[in-house]
């Protein structure tokens, strides 16, 4: 593949754009109703990620943010920044679907638990507890939806 097909790939027009916020709303969606509705029943309580936003702010930029704003960093987050990686990396490489999404809610509950946990202050993986089986499920569902919206609505839009 050359660098020019590679940069052909990676464009995004606006059937894709449009598809890929589609998908990426929808993700999130999935995410929030997974934390605050299934969670809760399995671990006791919801999953917070802003909670983690609000300690990585704190502990690493020494900046307190509220409520508010971290919840605009978990949307930019889910919105924006993890369907923008999913859609490059798989211009690249696909290996379909489902392999694809299963991939991006790993790669992305590990970079929560993994990285962004123990800079927050918080044990790494979260001291491998029901809470971080919970998250793993939940992000695995996010980069499904993700992934499988993608596809869906892209082919709707044609």
């Amino acid at each position: 593949m050359s660098i020019a097909t590679v940069t052909q790939n990676a464009r995004i027009d606006v059937r894709t754009g449009t598809a890929l916020v589609i998908a990426a709303v929808a993700a999130l969606l999935a995410w929030e109703i997974f934390a605050r509705a299934i969670a809760p029943a399995w671990i006791g309580g919801p999953l917070q990620p802003t909670g983690l936003a609000k300690s990585l702010f704190a502990n690493v930029i020494g900046l307190p943010i509220g409520q508010t704003a971290a919840q605009a960093v978990h949307i930019a987050t889910g919105v924006i920044a993890y369907p923008a990686a999913y859609f490059l990396v798989t211009r690249f490489k696909s290996l379909g679907w489902i392999a694809d999404g299963a991939i991006l809610g790993i790669v992305t509950w590990f970079f929560a638990i993994g990285i962004v946990a123990p800079a927050s202050g918080l044990p790494f993986l979260l001291g491998m507890g029901a809470m971080m089986w919970a998250a793993l499920v939940g992000h695995v569902v996010y980069g499904l939806v993700v992934a499988g919206g993608f596809t869906v609505a892209r082919k709707r839009l044609s």
